[in-house]
């Protein structure tokens, strides 16, 4: 299922031709350096796949396969997510290494915060970003992102930087 596209990005529901670009994916160190701390092994990779993202999401929210319809090859996930009893969402984005600093990222974003706020009528958006990790730091702070507060994870040292976006402010960008 597709559901939303960009100038470059398609955005459908994981599907099995996606399993060995996303395993790649998270099995990459620096991919997940900012999303987790390590890479994971191949196996718990695979479950993750088969469990978690293939075939979701079926609805609106959730992370949905990101395509670049250039190569129509599977880059990512982005999408957002949204807590029970919650009137705002998460936006996320993760991307394969070769693929970052194209804009890629931002083109997502865009696509996603115009969806929360003009078709789905969220009052805000949440974001996370690992405090090292300046890029994704600008992409938030690009789209107007405020910062609202940071927090340290237990037993690893992460720092992980909360960012807020009023639909309000998004009107004025």
């Amino acid at each position: 299922m597709i559901f939303l596209e960009t100038a470059r990005l398609l955005f459908r529901t994981h599907e099995v031709r996606d399993q060995d670009a996303f395993v790649a994916m998270h099995t990459d160190p620096e991919v997940r350096r900012f999303v987790g701390g390590s890479a994971w092994p191949v196996e718990k990779a695979l479950h993750r796949f088969q469990t978690q993202y293939l075939g979701q999401p079926t609805n609106t929210y959730g992370l949905w396969a990101t395509i670049l319809k250039e190569e129509n090859r599977y880059i990512g996930c982005c999408g957002l997510s949204k807590a029970e009893n919650r009137a705002d969402a998460s936006l996320g984005y993760y991307l394969a290494r070769p693929y970052w600093g194209h804009g890629l990222a931002s083109e997502a974003s865009a696509a996603f915060i115009e969806t929360a706020f003009n078709r789905l009528r969220l009052p805000r958006i949440l974001a996370d970003a690992e405090k090292e990790h300046a890029a994704s730091e600008r992409i938030l702070q690009k789209f107007g992102f405020r910062y609202a507060r940071q927090e340290e994870i237990p037993g690893n040292g992460r720092i992980i930087c909360h960012y807020e976006l009023q639909c309000e402010n998004w009107a004025k960008n």
